[in-house]
């Protein structure tokens, strides 16, 4: 074992030996630090190569060379009993620092004081590690809180801008739903007032033709042969209303009724309008309930009061006709029904009014039909032979 291996100093030593007051153990004191410093050292043992390797490990393996919170987490060592000289057995001083087991006591001993610088250091570095380790945790909770404040008002902030944003937007909505709804109060009141106006305008134009009948000055009606379904033409050869075809007449029927009321609605009223596709209904329908009878009710067994049809009711019903006489059948309840509303519609509003509804209405029907894709041998029968061309008599006034 070599000096550079001990770095034991003199203070070192005395804490080894511990010196005494008394001459002899001055002396024994004297002859130690020359058997550890003057005497020839043995060869070095097997026994003293494991003890040298074991306390160069720990330098080794220092903390500061580790990781600090590995030697921070190991159990502390304690502190190891002072290694207790062994029995002489009567051997003299001399023998006693020349004989093996003083060699061994000395080893042990040296090791011993070894092991404990060690694991002072240790302590040391230790609690060094630590407390960097603790302030570290410190000012990392400290940043943790301020974070967290500042996030805590962050989110504060944003909640009272959020806040402020949904009043301004209650309100905003608050404002444009009472806007729209003075608007609607204000157009159903125009439009009450324009129903209103065309219906008095209607009334008196009615009362100026009764007062025409009384006076037998009203012209008649030019129905003659009109007034009777004409005959098939044509578009009606080898036309077969099948189920599919039948649906599509009555939404075809219906549509035209739609439509119809649409632009009379817009000259005499949305009332006015749809009382008289109700009464027209009501006179047509006595004379052909096969065809209008289920259709033409609701739940109730009333008539609609906008004169209105159960499309699939009237689908039905057509089929139901037999075969050979549908077509025949089916044309003349149509035709009388939209003939009749057709004649109203004149008498009521007058020759030019009469003519721009119809225009409106039969251009309407053109571009739906096309648009619906029905068929279009059905679409040329019905438009030649279902809807009528009636009029009233050319001496007519047309007035209104």
């Amino acid at each position: 074992m070599s000096d550079d291996d001990l770095l034991l100093d003199a203070s070192d030593l005395a804490d080894i030996f511990g010196a005494e007051d008394d001459g002899k153990a001055g002396e024994d004191f004297a002859k130690s630090i020359e058997d550890l410093f003057l005497s020839d050292e043995p060869e070095e043992s097997a026994e003293d190569a494991e003890m040298r390797a074991f306390m160069a490990a720990p330098e080794a393996s220092h903390p500061l060379v580790r990781s600090a919170p590995a030697a921070v987490a190991e159990p502390e060592p304690e502190i190891e009993p002072e290694v207790q000289e062994p029995d002489r057995g009567g051997m003299t001083e001399e023998q006693w620092r020349a004989s093996a087991e003083y060699a061994e006591f000395k080893r042990q001993v040296i090791a011993r004081h070894l092991r404990q610088k060690a694991l002072e250091a240790a302590k040391a570095q230790a609690a060094q590690v630590q407390a960097i380790k603790d302030a570290e945790e410190a000012a990392k909770n400290q940043a943790a809180q301020a974070d967290a404040a500042a996030h805590a008002e962050a989110e504060k902030r944003k909640q009272d801008l959020l806040d402020k944003y949904k009043a301004a937007k209650a309100a905003t909505i608050a404002q444009r739903a009472q806007a729209i709804v003075d608007g609607q109060t204000h157009a159903a009141d125009q439009a009450s007032a324009d129903d209103q106006a065309k219906a008095d305008k209607l009334k008196g134009y009615l009362a100026d033709l009764k007062a025409k009948v009384a006076s037998g000055g009203m012209p008649q009606l030019s129905l003659n042969a009109k007034h009777i379904a004409p005959k098939l033409s044509e578009a009606a050869h080898g036309l077969d209303l099948d189920v599919m075809k039948a649906k599509a007449l009555a939404n075809m029927f219906e549509e035209t009724r739609i439509e119809l009321l649409k632009h009379v609605g817009d000259a005499i009223g949305k009332k006015p309008a749809q009382a008289m596709m109700k009464k027209t209904l009501a006179k047509v329908a006595k004379g052909h309930l096969d065809i209008f009878g289920r259709a033409a009710v609701d739940p109730k067994n009333e008539l609609r009061v906008d004169g209105q049809l159960d499309e699939e009711k009237l689908a039905r019903a057509v089929y139901a006709v037999p075969a050979p006489q549908r077509l025949e059948k089916v044309q003349k309840a149509f035709y009388e029904l939209i003939e009749m509303r057709f004649i109203a519609v004149e008498l009521g509003l007058g020759h030019r009014t009469k003519a721009t509804v119809l225009s409106k209405t039969l251009n309407a029907l053109e571009a739906s039909f096309k648009k619906k894709g029905h068929p279009e041998d059905l679409v040329k029968w019905y438009m030649g032979d279902v809807i009528p061309s009636t009029s009233l008599a050319d001496n007519d006034d047309p007035g209104y």
